[in-house]
């Protein structure tokens, strides 16, 4: 089935409505249930994997649900934007597409890290603690390149009307944002207002 335009506008919409609640549930997870101090202290965290896993467990999983729903954005942005600047967004595509897969792998290396913490061979430590370097580049790679994702798609939607002046510049901010990896949670953040925006606007587009 062949879906037109406009359906695939509506999608895009829950889609970015979706991905909104993921962020707040990401912030809520880190913030509330891991906290700020187990996030700076490698020792803590890992304490935190062996009494009490479900958190880390909930905000891997939440990046799994991101990831999708990235990939949503990514294309249907791609679809509405093509024709302004194909050449401009084949290559946010890419880089798009690039993040999402750095998340997944992200999330992945997170939950072996998690598994070893917990294990009792005596190699699970040394084994939990390279995983999670892993993890942590992997990490800094997704917003990189989620960051120049924002950065192409903000910059091709100011030349055009399908997205409201506001919203491109906010995604141009966020991508410049992003390439500065430690402030990748003022981004997250930002991504709220972004996401809820989108939605508002594509359900909206004629």
């Amino acid at each position: 089935m062949q879906f037109s335009l406009a359906r695939w506008r509506n999608i895009g919409g829950v889609a970015a409505f979706l991905n909104a609640f993921a962020a707040i549930a990401s912030l809520v997870v880190a913030f509330i249930f891991i906290g700020p101090a187990a996030m700076g202290d490698p020792a803590k965290l890992a304490e935190l994997a062996r009494a009490n896993p479900a958190p880390l467990i909930w905000q891997d999983v939440l990046k799994f649900a991101s990831a999708a729903l990235a990939l949503v954005l990514i294309f249907i942005l791609f679809l509405l934007l093509r024709e302004r600047a194909p050449g401009l967004m084949r290559i946010a595509t890419g880089f798009g597409c690039l993040a999402v897969l750095c998340l997944v792998a992200n999330a992945l290396g997170s939950l072996t890290a998690l598994g070893q913490t917990t294990s009792q061979a005596s190699n699970a430590a040394s084994i939990s603690d390279q995983l999670s370097r892993l993890a942590l580049v992997l990490a800094f790679a997704a917003i990189f390149a989620n960051g120049i994702w924002y950065l192409l798609v903000g910059w091709t939607a100011r030349q055009s009307n399908l997205m409201p002046r506001w919203l491109a510049n906010l995604s141009v901010v966020m991508g410049g944002l992003s390439l500065l990896p430690p402030l990748g949670i003022i981004v997250l953040a930002l991504s709220i207002v972004w996401s809820l925006g989108l939605g508002v606007a594509l359900w909206k587009m004629k």
